[in-house]
């Protein structure tokens, strides 16, 4: 069994969609005519599902609300507030709000169960399938549209909810590929679809049986299924014109569209007179068809251009489906896989024309539409998956509520047993109850003994790190100040070598100064520094050579004193008075050493040796 092309069947639900505007405002006039409140909430429900299935959200949702306040002002719970919340589901589900959709599912299903009305509960279970179906749940579809339908208690008075699930269950049943299920529900849904009122409902069910015939003549080639597929459509055709505005324009031109690709495929479309039914019953197709199928669409002039190809007529095949690709990339969001097919075609087209220029260029356009695509997959796919996630969660801990709750009920039913016993199983079961109330205080009090022991032992360890913390802190600090003890009093020694230099110099003109002993001393200074150096390694192991590593040229003995200096946080007057030089010195040295370290201008010096410390 084949699978249905897109354009020949649409399995979702939407039966009394589309109609024309003179229905709606018949519909609108009845209100008007203020009826019974039950006769004015099912036409507000007809008119809200009308609107859903016409992609007019806002007011289907105002029109649901409406008949589902009515219906409340009747009593809290009552079939029509079941069927509100099955409609406001439904909307949802169309606009992949599944959260609400989930909802109202739920409402629907415990406003059903008050009532103990099954029909109601019936309607909760299509809702159900309804949003199971655009998740990708087939199993759990299956089982809540054959739930739906065990639960109508009289088929006959309920002809068009049967018809709808026998619809479903023909859709279901052509996706898996099962001919015979698909050929025995859709002869379902054609009896109560006939049965019912809704004139949408029976042409849909029309288009639909014409699909299954094909199956059986695509085996068999016999004439007699090929005449019951042409039928089915001329039924659906001749009901739109001759019910206006109770078939919606889609159903319609679906149908047209359905014929001529019959046409083409299974007649000698060589002929003059089946090309120009063909052309014809294309052109009825296009003019009814909306301007949001785009698959309607794209059929239709795809068809035109095969029929241009058979007659070797490039330029006006390549019109048709430009004209097609026009159509549909100007809207907002267009559908992104009938682009590419027709996108496709044209690429093909291209080609053969030898026009491999516009082939490229409609190629790229191809990849573009196709990384929409993919990505617009991706998100609906993700968001699908999410909310089945969320849905299976919450239905397992609802389970396991229910599953806790009739525990619980069979133990009260226990005990009632017990106690109704007699006197002793009374007195035992006083007994065993005052014994287990016993337990439970002393357990109770035992925990909360052992919950206040943990509480002070975290509150004692948490004491206990914030003293240890705060002794670290303290060693650290004074760990800190011994270091810069050590270097100042290493600098200060520094200092008194250059003060023992500046006495070297003012003697060198006196005779009486010993050299040999002044040259001793500066060098006594020299080794002196070295020493400081070295505590100060001691204490700062890394500072003087982070100082060298970070230096982009090489760093005298006096500019790691100066370093020093400025780490210990001197000023620059007070390094003038312990190098006994004028301010100016000190500030033209700091000024080389951030040309050694290849500073700029705004980086400050001292927090930077600070940092390297």
């Amino acid at each position: 069994m084949k699978k249905i092309p897109l354009f020949l069947f649409f399995i979702f639900f939407s039966i009394c969609i589309n109609a024309q505007q003179n229905y709606t405002d018949s519909l609108r006039q009845i209100l008007a005519s203020n009826p019974e409140p039950e006769r004015a909430i099912a036409v507000q429900q007809q008119l809200a599902d009308w609107y859903r299935a016409s992609e007019l959200y806002p007011e289907a949702i105002q029109m649901a609300e409406l008949s589902l306040k009515n219906s409340k002002k009747i009593s809290s719970d009552n079939l029509g507030t079941v069927k509100a919340y099955w409609i406001l589901s439904n909307i949802y589900t169309n606009t992949e709000n599944f959260d609400r959709s989930k909802e109202y599912i739920d409402k629907a299903y415990s406003s059903a169960k008050k009532q103990n009305n099954t029909l109601a509960l019936a309607y909760a279970q299509y809702a159900s399938a309804v949003l199971s179906s655009t998740l990708f749940d087939q199993k759990g579809t299956l089982k809540s549209l054959n739930l739906a339908l065990s639960n109508i208690p009289d088929q006959d008075k309920e002809s068009l909810l049967t018809a709808r699930i026998y619809y479903f269950l023909y859709g279901l049943y052509t996706e898996w590929n099962d001919e015979q299920k698909s050929l025995e529900y859709i002869h379902k849904a054609l009896l109560f679809a006939q049965k019912s009122s809704n004139k949408n409902m029976l042409a849909n069910v029309y288009s639909a049986t014409s699909v299954v015939y094909t199956f059986r003549y695509e085996k068999t080639k016999q004439k007699k299924y090929l005449d019951s597929i042409m039928q089915p459509l001329d039924k659906t055709i001749n009901m739109f014109h001759r019910y206006p505005g109770q078939i919606m324009n889609n159903t319609y031109a679906n149908a047209l569209i359905n014929k001529a690709s019959y046409y083409l495929k299974y007649y000698d479309s060589n002929k003059p007179d089946i090309q120009q039914k063909i052309r014809n019953t294309i052109k009825d197709a296009l003019q009814a068809t909306p301007s949001s199928n785009d698959e309607l669409i794209a059929s239709g002039y795809g068809m035109l251009s095969e029929l241009s190809m058979m007659e070797n007529d490039l330029p006006a095949a390549e019109h048709y489906l430009a004209t097609a690709y026009e159509q549909m990339s100007k809207k907002k969001k267009p559908y992104y896989h009938t682009l590419i097919n027709v996108l496709g075609s044209l690429v093909k087209l291209s080609t053969k024309k030898g026009d491999y220029e516009k082939a490229f260029m409609y190629q790229q356009k191809i990849t573009d539409y196709s990384n929409l695509l993919f990505d617009e997959q991706s998100a609906a796919t993700t968001k699908r998956l999410e909310a089945q996630f969320e849905f299976g969660k919450k239905e397992r801990e609802i389970k396991a509520l229910q599953e806790k709750a009739d525990d619980q009920k069979k133990k009260k039913y226990l005990l009632i047993a017990l106690i109704a016993i007699g006197g002793i199983g009374a007195v035992f079961m006083f007994r065993s109850y005052y014994f287990n109330l016993k337990y439970s205080l002393a357990r109770e009090k035992q925990l909360t003994a052992e919950k206040n022991e943990a509480a002070l032992q975290i509150k004692y360890e948490k004491e206990e790190q914030a003293r240890l913390k705060a002794e670290q802190e303290l060693l650290t600090l004074q760990q800190q100040k011994l270091q810069n003890e050590v270097m100042a009093n290493q600098l200060h020694l520094q200092h008194k070598n250059d003060v023992l230099l500046q006495l070297k110099e003012k003697l060198s003109n006196q005779e009486s100064v010993n050299i040999q002993q002044i040259i001793r001393e500066e060098t006594l200074t020299d080794n002196d520094f070295e020493k400081a150096k070295f505590h100060i390694q001691e204490m700062h192991p890394e500072f003087f050579n982070n100082l060298n590593k970070q230096a982009k040229q090489k760093l005298t003995t006096l500019d790691l004193k100066y370093c020093a200096y400025l780490y210990l946080g001197m000023d620059t007057k007070m390094i003038a008075n312990l190098l006994n030089v004028e301010p100016k010195s000190v500030r033209m040295t700091k000024y080389r050493l951030k040309q050694k370290f290849d500073l700029n201008a705004e980086t400050d010096l001292v927090n930077y040796i600070k940092e390297i410390g």
